[in-house]
C-alpha cells in the first residue's frame, strides 16, 4: 500500500486524540446527563469517521480501536444509566482517558501483537527494515514506557486536583516521554556499536530507520557489523556502512548441561575465553541450560509473514537472535552427543533460519539461501571421553560443510579423553592444554586462526597407553553401577574406582598419588594379596614420582599382606585402615612410619 502523504500522516497521527481532549473538558464542566450523553455519540462518531478513514489511507491504529471503544461503552452508559454514569465520568473522566491510553499500549504486545509505536514508525520507514528484531525491540521498549506513563498518569489523576489531573500527567509526557522517545533510540544504537541517528544523517546513508522515533535513521540492515555477506540478495540499504567500534564482540555459547565445575566443556571455553578477552575481545558467555529455546516449527513464518522474526515467542526470538547477529563471532561450545553437537545447540542453530531468505541461489555447482543479515564467524569447540581425536570426525564434516564453505569457520577446537582433566595425576599436562586453550583464543582475535603449534599443545594426548585410559574409565563405570550412583554422585562423594585385579590396582594406585604430601620420600611399598584375588607388587617412590611394577620387590620398605578385598575396601573408603589394622585385618612389617603416612602419600591434593 502506497504511504498517505505528509498532511494525511498527520491527520491519521492525531486521530481520535482530539475527541479525547474535547471529551475531557465536556465532562469536567458539570454537564447534564443529556447533553454529555449527546457529545458521547458525536464522539463516537467522530472516531468512527477517523477509523473509516484510516482503512481508506492506510489502516487504524490500536489508539483507533480503543478509543472508539471507550467511546461505545461511555454512550451506552449514559443511556442505561444516565444518572450514575454522569457523576462518574465528571469525576474521572481524566482517570478513564488514561487508562484507555494504557490499554491500547500496554496488552497488544502481550498477546503476540505489535508495539503500537510499532504502527507509526512505520509510517517513516522502508519496509525492508520492519521485521529487523532491532527495529522490533526499539518499539517494543518505547511502548512499555509510554504505557509505564499512562499507567501512572491514571493513578494519579483519582486524586481530585487540577494539579494531579494536567499538570503532573502533563510534565510526565513533555518532561520524560517525549524526550526519551528522541533520545532512546540514538542510546540503543550506540551500545550496539551502530551510527546514531544523527551520524546517519550526516554520513547521508539512504533512509531506513530502526529507531522507530519518526525521524529518518539510516542504518545498514543487511550489514551490522564489519563482515559482509557476499551472496545474492537485496541491496543493502547502506553498503558504505563499516562498524565505528573496532573492537570484535564475540557471542560464546555453552550448551553444556553440567554446572558447577562438572562440565569439561565449560572448563575449556573458559580459557578460550579468557584468551580472548586478554587480546582486547567484548565477550559474552550465555550458558544455553539457562535459557528457553523451542524447537524450531518449519512454518517458514520467520521467511514470509515476518521476514527475519521466528513465531515463537522465547529467549531466542527475545534476546539471543539480536546478539547473534550483533556478533562478529560466535563460538559454538558443546559435548560431543553422538558424534556431533547436542540437542540443545542444535536447536540454537535451527533457530538461527532467519538470518537466510527463502530464495534460492547458485553457489558453484550447489544452491543455497542468500543471507537476511550477515552471519558471524563461527569456531567449534567441543569435548569428548574417548581417547581418539577420530571421535570428532563426523562433527568436523558438520561443521565444515555448513560452515566451512563460505570462509565463516575460523577454528575447530577439540579435546578428546577430556573426562580425566580433573584427575590429579595428569594436573601438569592438563594445564599445558588449559595455557594452550587460552593462548587459541588470544589467536583467535589477532589473527582470526589458531598456530598449528597452538593447536597440537590443545589437543595432545592427556594418556598415550589408550588400553589404561579404557580399563581405567571401566572401573570407574563398574564402581558407579555396584554404588547405584551416577558419576557425578561419584565425584562428589571423592570415591575412586575399585580395582578388581592386581593388574588394575597397580593402574589405580598411582592415580592418588600426591607428590607433595610424598616430599623427598624414599621407599618402596610392597602389597602381598591373598583370597579370591592373589599376587604381589609393589611402588617405588622416588623423586616426587611413583613406579608401579609387578611381583615382589627384593628390600621393600613396608610390606603389607592383606586380603584383596580387605585392603581395596580400605582403599575405596568403605572400611577403616587402622580399625582393620588393630583387628588385625592385614598385617604389616617394615617402617610403620610410611603406613602411618599412606593418607598424607596417597590423598587429595592441596
Amino acid at each position: 500500500m502506497k504511504q498517505p502523504g505528509k498532511y494525511k500522516r498527520l491527520l491519521l497521527y492525531a486521530g481520535p486524540f482530539p475527541a479525547l481532549a474535547f471529551f475531557k473538558i465536556w465532562a469536567a464542566s458539570s454537564p447534564s446527563p443529556g447533553s454529555l450523553g449527546l457529545v458521547a455519540f458525536c464522539m463516537l462518531a467522530f472516531c468512527a469517521i477517523i477509523i473509516f478513514i484510516a482503512y481508506r489511507w492506510d489502516k487504524p491504529s490500536y489508539f483507533d480501536w480503543t478509543i472508539g471503544v471507550y467511546f461505545a461503552l461511555i454512550s451506552i452508559s449514559l443511556t442505561v444509566w444516565p444518572g450514575a454514569a454522569s457523576t462518574l465520568l465528571s469525576r474521572y473522566s481524566v482517570t478513564g482517558i488514561y487508562a484507555c491510553l494504557f490499554i491500547a499500549s500496554f496488552f497488544p504486545p502481550l498477546l503476540g501483537m505489535d508495539p503500537f509505536t510499532y504502527h507509526y514508525a512505520k509510517k517513516t520507514t522502508p519496509e525492508v527494515v520492519w521485521s529487523n528484531p532491532i527495529f522490533v525491540r526499539i518499539n517494543r521498549i518505547m511502548t512499555y514506557s509510554w504505557a509505564g506513563i499512562f499507567a501512572l498518569s491514571a493513578a494519579i489523576s483519582l486524586y481530585p486536583s487540577i494539579i494531579t489531573r494536567a499538570f503532573i500527567p502533563l510534565g510526565l509526557i513533555l518532561g520524560f516521554g517525549l524526550p526519551f522517545n528522541i533520545r532512546f533510540p540514538d542510546v540503543y544504537l550506540r551500545r550496539l556499536g551502530l551510527p546514531t541517528l544523527k551520524e546517519q544523517k550526516e554520513m547521508s546513508l539512504g533512509e531506513a530507520s530502526l529507531s522507530g522515533s519518526g525521524n529518518p535513521a539510516p542504518v545498514d540492515v543487511q550489514s551490522i557489523g564489519s563482515a559482509r555477506s557476499e551472496e545474492p540478495g537485496p541491496t543493502p540499504i547502506n553498503p558504505g556502512f563499516e562498524r565505528k567500534e573496532k573492537i570484535m564482540k564475540v557471542l560464546a555459547l555453552n550448551s553444556s548441561p553440567r554446572s558447577e565445575g562438572q562440565s569439561k566443556t565449560e572448563l575449556m571455553l573458559n580459557h578460550l575465553v579468557s584468551g580472548m578477552r586478554e587480546a582486547g575481545a567484548e565477550v559474552e558467555v550465555v550458558d544455553l541450560r539457562t535459557k528457553t529455546i523451542r524447537n524450531c516449527a518449519g512454518c517458514f513464518t520467520c521467511w514470509t509473514k515476518t521476514p527475519g522474526v521466528c513465531i515463537h515467542k522465547d529467549d531466542m526470538t527475545n534476546d539471543l537472535f539480536e546478539k547473534f547477529i550483533g556478533a562478529d563471532l560466535a563460538i559454538y561450545g558443546t559435548p560431543l552427543y553422538h558424534f556431533t553437537v547436542n540437542a540443545t545447540m542444535k536447536a540454537f542453530i535451527e533457530r538461527t533460519l532467519p538470518i537466510l531468505q527463502p530464495f534460492l541461489v547458485a553457489n558453484g555447482d550447489a544452491t543455497k539461501h542468500p543471507l537476511r543479515n550477515k552471519f558471524p564467524k563461527a569456531v567449534f569447540l567441543s569435548v569428548a571421553g574417548f581417547p581418539e581425536m577420530s571421535v570428532f570426525d563426523q562433527l568436523s564434516s558438520w561443521a565444515r560443510f555448513v560452515f566451512g564453505r563460505n570462509g565463516n569457520l575460523v577454528a575447530e577446537i577439540y579435546r578428546p579423553a577430556a573426562e580425566i582433566m580433573t584427575m590429579p595425576i595428569f594436573e601438569d599436562k592438563v594445564r599445558q592444554i588449559l595455557e594452550a586453550t587460552k593462548k587459541a583464543g588470544q589467536e583467535i582475535v589477532q589473527s582470526m586462526k589458531i598456530s598449528d603449534e597452538t593447536l597440537a599443545l590443545v589437543t595432545q594426548d592427556i594418556v598415550t597407553a589408550k588400553e589404561l585410559y579404557r580399563k581405567i574409565a571401566n572401573l570407574s563405570w563398574k564402581s558407579c553401577i555396584t554404588e547405584g550412583i551416577a558419576p557425578k554422585e561419584f565425584r562428589e562423594k571423592g570415591l575412586i574406582p575399585r580395582p578388581d585385579s592386581v593388574e588394575s590396582f597397580m593402574m589405580i594406585l598411582p592415580l592418588g598419588f600426591n607428590p607433595a604430601g610424598a616430599g623427598d620420600t624414599k621407599a618402596v611399598i610392597q602389597f602381598n594379596f591373598s583370597g579370591e584375588v592373589q599376587g604381589a607388587c609393589h611402588f617405588r617412590i622416588e623423586n616426587g614420582t611413583i613406579t608401579a611394577i609387578q611381583g615382589p620387590a627384593e628390600n621393600p620398605e613396608l610390606t603389607i599382606d592383606s586380603p584383596f578385598d580387605v585392603w581395596m575396601d580400605i582403599m575405596t573408603g568403605k572400611a577403616d585402615g587402622q580399625q582393620m589394622f588393630l583387628s588385625q585385618g592385614y598385617a604389616v612389617k617394615g617402617d610403620l612410619s610410611l603406613l602411618i603416612r599412606m593418607n598424607q602419600i596417597f590423598g587429595k591434593q592441596g
